[in-house]
Parts: structure tokens; sequence; C-alpha cells
């Protein structure tokens, strides 16, 4: 039985590692939306004038919930004999079908900024993205691109106008 609990650990170690290799992102380069690809987008000027650091929620999908599923079965078979067996294994699935949704959201989950911005032309904006460095600050100037349907990130002023 020892030998049977020790192929599980060694499974559910090799799985863990995968996503999160599988998660990591490379190259240094800013990623943006697919649906930003090939469009259109504006570009305004403003000044920030308040900056919060928040969380925007992972996402959860069916490699959680069954992939939590798989190991929790996997788990729960390994304890007792017989009917308490294959009830522990179903209980086990369930219990990590739950566990894994919850993993995934965590495990998906970005740090933001939400940056609220002052335009030139008096109209004031909230822009929550993805937090890279160097982060916002009050009174800084940037650009918000805007593309249509409403999706817009925010840079910061030297990136922009002289370099197009």
């Amino acid at each position: 039985m020892e030998l049977k609990t020790k192929g599980i650990t060694g499974a559910f170690s090799t799985i863990i590692f995968t996503l999160l290799c599988g998660c990591a992102s490379g190259g240094g380069y800013e990623t943006v939306p697919r649906s930003s690809a090939g469009t259109t987008q504006t570009i305004d000027q403003g000044t920030v004038v308040a900056t919060r650091d928040v969380r925007i929620e992972g996402e959860s999908s069916q490699l959680g919930l069954y992939g939590g599923g798989i190991m929790g079965s996997a788990v729960g078979s390994t304890v007792g004999s017989g009917d308490g067996q294959v009830l522990a294994s179903a209980g086990g699935a369930v219990v990590g079908a739950v566990v894994g949704k919850q993993v995934e959201k965590a495990m998906t989950s970005k740090i933001a900024q939400e940056i609220t911005i002052e335009m030139d032309d008096g109209s004031t904006v909230v822009v929550v993205q993805e937090l890279r460095e160097p982060s916002f600050n009050a009174g800084e100037r940037v650009s918000v691109l805007e593309a249509r349907g409403g999706y817009a990130r925010v840079r910061h002023e030297d990136y922009t106008a002289s370099q197009f």
C-alpha cells in the first residue's frame, strides 16, 4: 500500500509541476488580449489621479474540475478496502473536483492595478489592468489606448506618439 501512495504522490507532483511551468510567461513581452490584434485603437492622454492594487479573479475551467476529481479519486482509493474503498474513492473525487476548481481559480488570478485617470478633455476614466513594472503613480502622464468594444489599456506616456 505504501508503494501505491508514493506513486500517487509522484503523479500529483508531476501534474502540479507541469501546470506551474505551463502557466509561466516568458520572453519579457507584454501580453495583450487576442481581441486587440489587428484592430484600430485610439490614443488619448491624461494624468493619473489615483491608483490602487487589486486582484483580477482567476478562471475556472473543466481542467481543475476533472483534474481534481481524478486526483481525489486516486487518493481516496488508497483508503480502506472493499465497499469502504469505493466510498472513499467516490468521496475523494467529489472533494477533489471542488478543490481542483478553487486551485485553478487561485492559480490563474492576477495582481492588477486600478488606475483612475483625468483625461485632457476633462473626463475621468478608470482602467483595471494586470500589474506590470513600473507601476503607475498619481501625477504621472499616461496614454490610454482604447479599442472598439470598450477594451482599454494604459501605458506610460513615454511609449506614445513619438514612437508611432
